[in-house]
């Protein structure tokens, strides 16, 4: 359970010192990130993930490896300390646990459909649609974007989105929910456009793994 708790508070889910824009360039610069990932096919990353679990009182550090293929395909494996992978594709989700010699599949409509984090990342989805913009901060390098969400109903309280100032490629997000989480990710070793198999994408069971299907029956 600690190991999903650990990547689903990314899923389901300030202060920096520096400028505030004006309102007129704060869309500018939103607008610039969402087509500069539009343009984006393939994604490719190492990845950083830091999470404040309040009702553990504890945070939790973990690192791997993301590909994401658009539209809606994504895979994350994390290497440690906690070793899991999950996939995602049109119609599930698959969370690995080789330690625990579990697999657990869910619908993905039941993720994307409340999530708007997930959605952007996917090529799913568009950030203005379900967030206002509460301010976008420059620094030397970066620009971090703080979005609200628009529905009150949300999970989330606030999401951070970190691009390079350059090209206003994505970097890194800050996930913060209603019951006082918080989730840190931070991407590096970049690659772009890069192929990547469907098989990569495709889930197989291995033999002898215990399955939790909670998807729907046909």
């Amino acid at each position: 359970m600690k190991k999903q708790i650990q990547f689903l508070i990314f899923f389901f889910i300030l202060y920096v010192p520096s400028l505030a824009w004006s309102i007129s360039n704060e869309q500018a610069a939103v607008n610039a990130i969402q087509k500069s990932y539009e343009s984006v096919l393939t994604f490719k990353a190492t990845f950083k993930q830091k999470a404040f679990i309040k009702m553990m009182n504890r945070v939790e550090i973990a690192q791997g490896e993301v590909q994401i293929k658009k539209p809606g395909k994504m895979k994350w494996v994390y290497n440690s300390p906690d070793p899991q992978v999950l996939i995602s594709n049109k119609n599930n989700l698959w969370l690995y646990l080789p330690e625990d010699n579990q697999a657990t599949k869910i619908s993905v409509e039941s993720i994307y459909s409340s999530n708007t984090p997930a959605l952007f990342l996917a090529g799913k989805g568009k950030l203005t649609d379900t967030f206002n913009i509460a301010q976008v901060l420059t620094e030397k390098d970066k620009i971090t974007v703080v979005f609200i969400p628009k529905e009150k109903e949300s999970n989330l309280n606030r999401l951070l989105l970190r691009t390079n100032k350059k090209n206003y490629q994505i970097t890194g997000a800050s996930v913060y929910d209603k019951l006082g989480n918080k989730t840190d990710i931070n991407f590096r070793e970049i690659r772009i456009n890069e192929k990547i198999a469907e098989s990569v994408f495709e889930f197989q069971v291995p033999a002898g793994v215990e399955i939790q299907d909670f998807t729907p029956n046909p």
